[in-house]
């Protein structure tokens, strides 16, 4: 054949990617023949870079095309460039080419590139696969497959390349695999090596590696390379398989003679698998006393319980028949006094008061004592000191001190940049006092520090949710009288002129741009509903036109806008656009929680009143005290004034003032109210002759959450979606409807709480109604509410009683956010307002019902018992275990004991008497499990005799 003809048959192979074509045909290729078709390759290369691949072939590697990729037919052209290129180095530079190993595409068929090489000689060959093998990286390269099939077709000798070993046992493996004996000899230090093997296992039998490894390889090789594997290191997935296959092989103690100082190094810090077989290895092989020290004291080093345990075992026998070794061991003892487990500590102290008299020198045992806990380390100090002098010294609760006077801010604070609850009472008391005194400076203040650049955001929303909205509202309302235009969907509607619509040329070349694939009608009809989209944003929020700017837009566009929007006419000028239908930008109340939407009520009231010019001279509600406490003596001097300015208070500021009266009024404050002779002052006389509300008497009932539906809660199933749900009683009714719908519970859970930090200053004196509709949907199905560590703090701050309400946010609050929660319960205490039981109580069903884990609150508790509130934190602990700890047939668990351990310290410290029943059932059961040894103990220490 002609050197044409072979270009043309090549060729024609190539881009029919008949693959199977040129396997039978490329061997046969003649040295010249080889040659033409080699020249050729970057012609056909560039050739099928710019075609493109065919559409029954598209696959994969169709969607990952770039200017310099060829990725249909990259498997044909390797198979012609490597039966064509003279030298190996030239084929292997050509089968790593970029162009022909485009990203996430498969390698290519191993045995179809073998074939298409078999023309050339046997020592060619073996040194290609050599040069491709040295390239192997990572075990998913995409060469590797070719280059483990080269290996095998030429014979060679796999070059000395630790990725090659990786690759080559993450590879499909061969049976009587010609590379065996050269690559599995080297799995002990290739890199790699392990994670690839990790799957390997020894049950119900040996996994295929394992017993070809076990199997090949002699007893000696294995068991040197396995030890020597260990020493270098890794974590517990890298040595699975050489544990597994030590396991396997199980050497000898004779075998392990030799080795047992490898085997003494590995114990102290070895992954755990490795330190248990180690472990293994030394403890059947006869030491002397020194190296049996050396073995438990890093046995008890270690933090796995389950060796420090087997080592103390160990130093157990070996005390029994040599006592007087003790002394060898004090080491290994401190080590395990400083243990995290129970039962690790445990032990170390009774081998230590076992073998007391062979010790000599204490003192490093009494040094170490400090690191236990106090029970056992008194034991250690009244067996070697004769008294116990590291009693516990609480520390002082916080005075219960009275917070400071209301503060008096001028209009220069507060609104549109401080939004906490005494910045707006404080803004909001002194735009009321200069609205009658001072309006005019008032109105160039507000004007100043509530600009024009506020209206649109303000003016276009439906609803205002949050108080800075109104607090914005009021001012506006102040500086422009009439420029709210009200919502939207309260605006007259605006007609669009009737007009006969032309299409340019530059809108047409606009729509074909925006939609290349929707030529004609379709597409310019799709573009025309854009723009008539824009328009209409236009005229609905109208604020649009300050954010994006008309003379940005194409010319068709703005004539659009402006047909659909008069942009000459004033917006926010009452004079000059048509008055809006009635309108309320309250939210849904049901939506709302109630403090909340009582707030909202107030500052709707507020501004309804600058609009109608009937705002008071001065707000009653507003605070006398930081807390929100509102002084009777100031309440009755503003209802003075405002009878003798003939100006009637507004309801509901009558009610928040109501609302921070201390519970227990002046027997004359009703009469005094009522020489005001106002209505709003008779209402007050009322409320002075009534008094306060009682607080709600909350109920909390467990449901369980089952996905498609809500049932009780059943104890005898341990579920972890449980919910809880907050109710109470209706109060008393007061006759004011406000205030009413505030103290009732809401029939459903609330979404809409953005006020929730005003909420406790809003109830100074009732904190457990605060509590409850703070408690309201706090677990539940659903992601907990927006709730913060602030809201428990300003909650601390209020008065009154303290119920399930206050306990289940001081629960939640001690799991989720831990010691930050401790200032609080510790200000509570002082108050002598902490529900300490039931908050021990609902710690311990939040750790058996929800899926807040009750182990976290345990530091925190015993910071607070530290800082003062030990007797407090007793309660809540003899509570929550009586709660917490498992039932008959449940699984002890480390929180079970970590919180049995910490109520024996606590328990010490409050002096605390008395048998807890949850407690002594443990006690009295069978076994020497670490919750059971636990228990025993605060058994003890509760029923001791007097």
């Amino acid at each position: 054949m002609t050197s044409d003809d072979i270009r043309t048959e090549i060729r024609n192979l190539v881009l029919d990617h008949d693959a199977e074509g040129l396997a039978l045909r490329l061997p046969k290729l003649t040295d010249a023949e080889r040659a033409t078709v080699a020249a050729e390759l970057p012609d056909l290369l560039a050739e099928l870079r710019e075609s493109p691949p065919p559409a029954a072939g598209v696959g994969w590697d169709a969607f990952d095309r770039t200017a310099d990729q060829v990725t249909g037919p990259s498997e044909v052209l390797m198979m012609v460039g490597a039966a064509t290129i003279p030298g190996p180095a030239g084929v292997a530079t050509w089968l790593m080419k970029r162009d022909l190993n485009p990203r996430w595409s498969g390698a290519p068929s191993p045995h179809r590139l073998v074939r298409a090489l078999s023309g050339r000689p046997v020592a060619w060959r073996a040194d290609l696969a050599v040069r491709l093998a040295r390239r192997i990286r990572r075990p998913d390269d995409r060469i590797v497959p070719l280059a483990l099939e080269l290996l095998r077709d030429g014979e060679a000798t796999p070059p000395d390349h630790e990725p090659l070993v990786a690759a080559w046992l993450s590879a499909v493996g061969v049976a009587q695999d010609p590379l065996t004996p050269h690559l599995l000899p080297k799995i002990f230090e290739a890199a790699g090596a392990g994670r690839a093997l990790v799957d390997e296992t020894l049950t119900p039998k040996p996994s295929r590696r394992l017993a070809l490894t076990a199997r090949t390889l002699p007893r000696e090789q294995i068991i040197t390379g396995c030890v020597s594997r260990f020493l270098l290191g890794g974590d517990a997935q890298d040595l699975r398989f050489f544990v597994r296959l030590h396991t396997l092989v199980a050497p000898t103690p004779e075998e392990s003679a030799g080795r047992l100082r490898d085997y003494l190094r590995l114990l102290p810090a070895a992954p755990g698998p490795v330190a248990e077989l180690a472990w293994q290895q030394v403890r059947q092989a006869r030491l002397d006393p020194a190296d049996v020290a050396e073995a438990v004291e890093a046995m008890t080093f270690r933090q796995e319980a389950k060796l420090a345990v087997k080592g103390l075992t160990w130093l157990a026998r070996d005390l029994a028949t040599a006592p007087e070794r003790v002394a060898d061991h004090v080491t290994a003892l401190t080590n395990a006094y400083a243990h995290a487990s129970h039962e690790v500590r445990d032990r170390a102290v009774t081998l230590t008061l076992r073998h007391a008299d062979h010790l000599t020198d204490p003192a490093p045992i009494l040094e170490a004592a400090e690191l236990l806990p106090p029970v056992s380390a008194r034991r250690l100090f009244e067996r070697f000191t004769g008294g116990w002098t590291g009693d516990f010294t609480p520390g002082r609760l916080p005075d219960a001190t009275v917070p400071g006077p209301f503060p008096t801010s001028g209009l220069e604070s507060g609104p549109p940049e401080e939004i906490g609850w005494v910045d707006v009472e404080a803004w909001l008391a002194a735009v009321i006092r200069e609205a009658h005194t001072n309006p005019d400076s008032l109105k160039e203040t507000l004007a100043r520090r509530f600009g024009e650049h506020l209206r649109p955001v303000l003016y276009d929303a439906p609803a205002w949710q949050s108080p800075r909205d109104w607090c914005t509202a009021l001012a506006r309302e102040l500086v422009n009288p009439g420029e709210d235009p009200g919502p939207p969907v309260s605006r007259p509607p605006r007609q669009r002129p009737s007009y006969r619509k032309t299409i340019s040329e530059e809108q047409r070349a606009d729509a074909e741009q925006a939609f290349p694939g929707l030529s004609g009608d379709l597409g310019q009809a799709l573009y025309d509903g854009m723009v008539n989209i824009a328009a209409t944003a236009f005229q609905l929020f109208p604020g649009l036109r300050r954010v994006v700017p008309l003379h940005g837009m194409p010319d068709y566009v703005q004539e659009e806008i402006l047909r659909t929007v008069d942009v000459q006419t004033d917006l926010y000028d009452p004079k000059a656009r048509p008055a809006p239908a009635p309108w309320s930008r309250l939210p849904h109340l049901r939506e709302c929680a109630r403090p909340h939407a009582f707030l909202l009520s107030r500052l709707d009231e507020l501004l309804r009143a600058a609009k109608t010019g009937a705002l008071p001279p001065v707000l009653l509600a507003t605070p006398t005290r930081a807390d929100g406490h509102l002084d009777p003596e100031t309440l009755l001097d503003r209802l003075a004034g405002c009878a003798e300015s003939g100006c009637e208070p507004l309801p509901l500021d009558v009610a928040q003032a109501l609302l921070r009266l201390p519970p227990d009024p002046a027997p004359d404050l009703a009469e005094r109210a009522k020489g005001i002779g106002s209505a709003a002052a008779a209402v007050v006389a009322r409320w002075f002759e009534r008094g306060a509300p009682p607080p709600p008497e909350v109920e909390l009932t467990w449901t369980l959450d089952l996905g498609s539906h809500v049932v009780p809660y059943d104890d005898h199933v341990l579920d972890r979606r449980g919910i809880v749900n907050v109710s109470w009683r209706p109060v008393e009714p007061t006759g004011l409807a406000h205030l009413d719908a505030l103290l009732t519970a809401p029939e459903m859970r609330p979404f809409r709480r953005v006020s929730r930090h005003f909420w406790p200053g809003m109830t100074p004196h009732h904190r457990e109604l605060a509590a409850a509709h703070l408690a309201i949907g706090l677990i539940d199905r659903f992601d907990p509410p927006d709730i913060a560590i602030d809201d428990l703090r300003d909650l601390a701050l209020a008065e009154g009683a303290s119920g399930p309400a206050t306990a289940l946010v001081l629960a939640y609050f001690l799991t989720v956010e831990g010691d930050d929660a401790v200032p609080s319960l510790l200000r509570l205490a002082a108050r002598g307002a902490l529900p300490a039981a039931e908050t021990g109580r609902l710690l311990g069903l939040f750790g058996r019902r929800t899926r807040y884990d009750a182990g976290p609150a345990l530091p925190s508790l015993e910071l607070a018992a530290k800082q003062g509130a030990h007797a407090e934190v007793w309660t809540i602990l003899r509570h929550f275990l009586a709660a917490f700890l498992p039932g008959e047939g449940e699984r002890a668990q480390r929180p079970h004991t970590d919180a049995v351990v910490l109520a024996t310290d606590i328990a010490t410290w409050a002096g605390a008497r008395g048998e807890i029943p949850e407690v002594a059932a443990h006690a009295k059961k069978r076994g020497s499990t670490s919750l059971i040894r636990a228990c025993r103990s605060l058994h003890r220490f509760l029923t001791r005799e007097a």
